[in-house]
């Protein structure tokens, strides 16, 4: 177990499994060949302390672009608990959209949600492909 204290003097216990599957995530939601980009949006939670939860989430995508799944990592502020909720996941980017699910922590009740989220994103068109070189043939320029 490591004690993490926050700032208002309060100790938070968290487990070592977390913190793994945080770094893990981190590590791997940015890959050096893509072009991260920030999103916002809605959030809905199911799990945890209460039922249904609503908040608005600021969110980094591996990637930005457009009809790709991308890795996810967010920053949830939930209105009904009044509490911010770190989460990792998974999001389709469409037209500067995204819709994505993730498993998110509660520090309050040391546990973890499950949450669906929707919301905007600026995302870039597929490269066009590069077209296929041309072999020399029978040219009519200088030289033939």
């Amino acid at each position: 177990m490591v004690k993490v204290r926050m700032y208002f003097g309060l100790e938070l216990v968290m487990k070592h499994r977390f913190l793994a599957v945080f770094s893990v995530a981190l590590a791997l939601s940015t890959p050096a060949s893509a072009d991260p980009t920030i999103g916002l949006g809605l959030t809905f939670t199911f799990g945890g302390a209460s039922k249904v939860e609503t908040g608005i989430g600021l969110r980094v995508f591996s990637d930005n672009a457009r009809k790709k799944t991308v890795g996810t990592l967010g920053l949830d502020y939930m209105f009904q608990s009044q509490r911010l909720r770190p989460s990792v996941g998974l999001a389709y980017l469409g037209s500067n959209a995204y819709l994505g699910v993730d498993l998110g922590y509660d520090f309050g009740t040391r546990g973890f949600d499950v949450g669906l989220g929707v919301g905007g994103v600026k995302t870039r068109k597929p490269a066009a492909a590069a077209p296929a070189p041309t072999t020399g043939g029978g040219g009519t320029g200088a030289g033939s």
